[in-house]
């Protein structure tokens, strides 16, 4: 409708989010020798396909079969909603010129601040290790954590505070003693990010001329 862009806003927030929880552990008592650590991986998927995944172990042969190995992390986007107590002026627009002020600039369009619902969710086998998870990631959002992500090509790097909502805990145990038991947390954040229009070029005042006679 309006012209086709593409800043990957969005995209940028999800990888973003994503990377404050790659150096997630877990450590097993080992009565023998020294404690194993563990590595806790993530993903991009919501709780209902993840939980599928790990209760219905995947098939390489006819003979083999593979199951996701436990603890593991997963995350998703549920919602993206304006947000019009940080709206600024209308038809504003922001502009980055190159150093010294030389042509040519990049124009941006004004930014649509928007509250983006994103989900984290825990998946242990033990309850120990979704502890030890829990109290690695709640001490860092009081009451918000803040990332740096330059949301444009050629923009500044802006503040996007991240704000944990709620979270809750569930067992997952139906069926035989032989089924495999799922300890399930969740966590809804909400992140204060932006959508940024289209980018132009456009070029800086150089010269001025002012006829003081008229």
């Amino acid at each position: 409708m309006f012209g086709y862009y593409y800043n990957k806003s969005l995209r940028k927030l999800v990888v973003g989010f994503g990377t404050l929880f790659n150096n997630i552990y877990v450590s097993h008592d080992n009565a023998e020798g020294a404690n194993t650590t563990l590595r806790v991986p993530i993903t991009y998927a919501s709780q209902e396909k993840f939980i599928q995944r790990l209760l219905n172990p995947s098939s390489i042969t006819e003979g083999t079969r593979i199951e996701n190995q436990l603890p593991r992390l997963s995350y998703h986007i549920n919602s993206i909603v304006p947000d019009p107590s940080r709206r600024r002026a209308r038809f504003s627009a922001s502009t980055k010129f190159n150093t010294n002020c030389q042509n040519p600039a990049n124009e941006i369009a004004n930014e649509q601040p928007v509250n983006v619902g994103i989900n984290l969710f825990i998946y242990t086998r033990h309850i120990d290790d979704m502890l030890q998870i829990i109290e690695q990631i709640m001490p860092f959002f009081v009451p918000d954590h803040i990332i740096k992500l330059t949301l444009t090509d050629g923009g500044d790097p802006t503040n996007i505070p991240i704000v944990m909502i709620s979270n809750n805990i569930t067992d997952k145990y139906d069926g035989d003693f032989n089924n495999r038991r799922l300890h399930i947390a969740s966590f809804n954040f909400v992140a204060k990010s932006y959508i940024f229009g289209g980018v132009t070029t456009t070029t800086a005042i150089q010269n001025i001329e002012v006829d003081l006679e008229s």
